[in-house]
C-alpha cells in the first residue's frame, strides 16, 4: 500500500499530511509568515507520530501552485530538501485543484458539479480554476491561470456552481450568468487534499525528481508571454 507525504504552504496557511497504513495524519495551521519556522517541525512531528522515517514514505506530494510566492518558494525548498535526502519522488499537484477537492469533500457533490477555485493574486487579479467534480475527484476543465477580475466569466449551464476562496471577494467584478449554489470565500487549500490527489497521481507514474520540484507562479508566466 502506497505510504505517502504531503506538504501545503501556498497561503496564510500550512499544513503536512501523511497517509501511511491506510491512515491519514493531517496538521493544519493559520501561520502567517511563519512557514520557514514551523513547516519542517511538522513534518518531524507528524513522522514521529507515525513511529516512521521519512525512508518509509513512497514520495512526497506537495502543492506548487498558483499562491503566495514566498509559501510556494518555501514549501518547494523543504520539498526538495526531503526528497533529496531519502531519495524521493515527489509529486506536484495544483493548490486550486486541492481548494477544490478539499471542500468539496465537505459536503454531499454530485458527478458533474462545477467549482470554481479562486484565490487573490493580490495586484487586482485572481488565481483562477475551474473543475468538475467525477467519482470522487475534482478534475481540471481548463488550466489554471491569472485573470483580473473583470475577465472571468460564469456561464455553467449544466450542473450545480459552487465558488470558494477568497479570490471571491471580487465577485461584484466578475461576469456572472450561471446560477450559483453557495460561494464560501473563508477556506484554505489543506495538505490533506494535496495528499489524496498525489496518491492517485503516484500510483498512476505521475511523479518527477526532487531537482524538478518547482513552484508554478502563473504571474512570472504570464509576464513572459506578454515580453
Amino acid at each position: 500500500m502506497t505510504s505517502l507525504l504531503a506538504i501545503e504552504a501556498s497561503t496564510e496557511a500550512c499544513s503536512v499530511a501523511l497517509f501511511h497504513q491506510g491512515h491519514i495524519r493531517e496538521d493544519f495551521r493559520l501561520l502567517p509568515r511563519a512557514h520557514t519556522r514551523y513547516l519542517l517541525p511538522m513534518v518531524d512531528q507528524i513522522l514521529t507520530e507515525a513511529g516512521i522515517s521519512l525512508s518509509s514514505v513512497d514520495a512526497i506530494g506537495f502543492s506548487a501552485g498558483p499562491g503566495s510566492f514566498t509559501g510556494l518558494r518555501v514549501c518547494a525548498g523543504v520539498v526538495q530538501g526531503l526528497a533529496f535526502a531519502a531519495d524521493l519522488p515527489v509529486v506536484a499537484v495544483s493548490t486550486l485543484q486541492a481548494l477544490a477537492q478539499g471542500w468539496g469533500e465537505q459536503i454531499s457533490l454530485r458527478n458533474g458539479d462545477i467549482l470554481l477555485p479562486a484565490i487573490d493574486a493580490r495586484m487586482d487579479e485572481v488565481y483562477w480554476g475551474r473543475y468538475c467534480y467525477r467519482d470522487g475527484f475534482c478534475e481540471e476543465v481548463e488550466p489554471d491561470s491569472l485573470r483580473s477580475p473583470e475577465t472571468i466569466c460564469i456561464t455553467e449551464s449544466t450542473g450545480r456552481v459552487f465558488g470558494l476562496g477568497n479570490g471571491w471577494v471580487y465577485e461584484p467584478r466578475f461576469d456572472i450568468e450561471s446560477t450559483l449554489n453557495n460561494i464560501v470565500i473563508d477556506v484554505h487549500p489543506r495538505a490533506q487534499s494535496i495528499l489524496k490527489l498525489a496518491v492517485r497521481d503516484y500510483e498512476r507514474g505521475n511523479y518527477i525528481a526532487a531537482e524538478q520540484a518547482q513552484p508554478v507562479y502563473l504571474r512570472d508566466s504570464v509576464a513572459w508571454q506578454k515580453t
